[in-house]
């Protein structure tokens, strides 16, 4: 009978050192991501000055509206090819993180 009860308070003690054990394991991964992260932010380049610039149309009151349409036009043009040269930058740049 005694052996019996044992066993019982046994199963409790062996069940937190799982979970202790689990526990640091968990730690110890997290730690290495932390690392993994570091380690990537020290080596990222610097963002591009030209993907950083803005546009305005240009558009001044009292301005034609086919002017003002065409001066906007342009303007958006622009900003969607900085916008597909930032992208191509980046991507290119995740692909050697990922390496």
């Amino acid at each position: 009978m005694i052996p019996i009860s044992l066993v019982g308070c046994a199963d409790g003690r062996f069940i937190e050192a799982e979970r202790e054990r689990a526990s640091a394991e968990q730690v110890e991964d997290a730690l290495s991501v932390a690392e993994e992260a570091q380690r990537i932010g020290r080596t990222l380049p610097e963002y591009p000055e030209d993907c950083r610039r803005t546009y305005r149309s240009g558009v001044n009151e009292g301005d034609r509206l086919d002017a003002a349409l065409v001066k906007t036009d342009r303007a958006l043009s622009r900003a969607n090819s900085q916008i597909r040269v930032c992208a191509g930058w980046y991507d290119d740049v995740r692909k050697g993180i990922a390496q």
